[in-house]
């Protein structure tokens, strides 16, 4: 369902589209009753058919109600308009620090990253007071709002994950995780109980985005057993970033710990040590363990999520033939042989004034038929990475190659949708599963909605 400006929906007017992702829109619109405007978030209606979600989507609205901080957007009221769910929650006029990271090339200057973070602390940290989870910390997750004087207001919003601490379930009925993985701690990845140190892992994981201008890269549900010793070869912060306070980098090591006993034990410690680092303090943590050993998010490699369209190529290739001079090289995974390979990014005309970029096995038109799996790399994928960003909330490095977080991307929305589960972009996931942001013709940037297969 998407509402249009001037549409009236449940006694709401829809202003315009503030955001979209895998679980519905949020609109602008004007209150029927007092002369305000909120946030209206709508469930999307194909998620609205499972009765997971829709509890999930009320649960949120349950949960949030009982937080008052300044730090947490509040919720007025939740409704049923038809068989749509809807919540109505305060508007908060500015950007995310998602948003932050995509302007601001290269990294936010520390002691903004550190202000933002801080306050982020500050609802997190009440909110485990209330024995909330939020389970979904990230900078898209962190509302910022520039005051009059200058300073950054910073707000907690999407509770759609929230737990309280005495339930410790990580995964849903179909077996894939709820989180977005590229923040989430190990333990929620592996599938274990978790705590509000899984929060406090996540916000350090933010802390790194924000101060490197890249988002941490996703990973496998299951960890490996591998790790490696703080000092080795791991990025941290000043290693890419040399202006950075070095303190910095043992903050930062320590909220994202391994292990949650060697993690900041809440969010106001974390805090605490945050400014602490950006105020010029060398030992703002303790010294850790040597014998202990941390497992480290490596840094993306500094391409966003909203990548500009390259030029398309026109050309078609089969499977196992060469793309041409400078084209990609064929994936040396077997692809059935009714397709063939994704290797470009074709722009389709969807609304009047925007398009749609999806993988295509040829300039010319699009191929639907084609499959991306292991290994590929290329314009094709960089399209689908854009799409499971910005439309089903999973951050992905736009790093144009089809590695084990793609897959794991995949093989999420599959599981999701009922289509089949094989990590490989097909037919199929196209048609069941996937939505594709939508662009402005006039810019090229992202109007705020995503639609299903063209």
């Amino acid at each position: 369902m998407l509402l249009r400006p001037g549409q009236v929906f449940a006694g709401y007017t829809i202003v315009r589209v503030l955001g979209a992702g895998g679980m519905g829109a949020v609109y602008l619109a004007q209150d029927p009753e007092l002369p305000r405007q909120v946030a209206l978030k709508v469930l999307d209606e194909r998620l609205g058919a499972n009765p997971r979600y829709r509890s999930l989507f009320r649960r949120e609205a349950d949960m949030v109600c009982r937080l008052d901080h300044p730090n947490v957007v509040s919720v007025h009221t939740r409704g049923v308009e038809g068989d749509a769910l809807w919540i109505a929650m305060q508007f908060v006029s500015g950007t995310d620090a998602g948003e932050l990271i995509r302007r601001e090339h290269g990294g936010l200057a520390p002691e903004r990253a550190a202000h933002i973070v801080r306050e982020a602390a500050r609802g997190l940290q009440h909110a485990h007071d209330q024995n909330m989870l939020h389970r979904d910390v990230k900078p898209s997750n962190l509302l910022v709002a520039t005051g009059d004087d200058g300073t950054d207001r910073i707000m907690v919003v999407d509770f759609g994950l929230a737990r309280t601490a005495d339930e410790d379930a990580t995964v849903t009925e179909t077996g894939w995780l709820d989180c977005t993985p590229a923040y989430a701690a190990p333990e929620v990845l592996a599938g274990r109980s978790a705590d509000r140190r899984a929060d406090i892992y996540s916000l350090g994981a933010t802390l790194l985005a924000l101060l490197t201008g890249s988002n941490p890269s996703g990973r496998s549900p299951v960890p490996q057993a591998a790790a490696t010793e703080p000092g080795d070869g791991t990025p941290a912060p000043t290693r890419t970033q040399s202006e950075l306070p070095p303190a910095l980098d043992a903050v930062i090591a320590r909220a994202m710990a391994d292990e949650p006993e060697a993690r900041f034990q809440s969010c106001t410690e974390f805090a605490r040590a945050i400014a602490a680092a950006v105020d010029g303090d060398e030992s703002p943590v303790r010294p850790a363990d040597q014998r202990r050993r941390y497992r480290w998010l490596a840094i993306a490699g500094g391409i966003t999520v909203a990548a500009v369209v390259a030029a398309v190529i026109a050309v078609a290739v089969l499977p196992g033939e060469s793309a041409g001079p400078g084209g990609p090289a064929p994936s040396h995974a077997t692809a059935p042989k009714t397709t063939k390979h994704c290797y470009w990014r074709v722009r389709v005309p969807v609304d009047p004034g925007g398009h749609v970029e999806l993988p295509s096995a040829a300039a010319d038109h699009d191929q639907s038929d084609c499959v991306l799996m292991n290994g590929d790399h290329g314009d094709s994928v960089a399209a689908l990475q854009q799409a499971l960003a910005l439309c089903h909330q999973i951050p992905l490095a736009t790093n144009r190659t089809y590695d084990a977080a793609t897959k794991n991307a995949v093989m999420h929305e599959q599981t999701e949708s009922g289509a089949d589960k094989d990590g490989i972009y097909g037919p199929q996931t196209r048609a069941k599963a996937m939505r594709w942001p939508v662009f402005r013709d006039s810019d090229d940037q992202f109007d705020g909605h995503c639609v299903p297969k063209p």
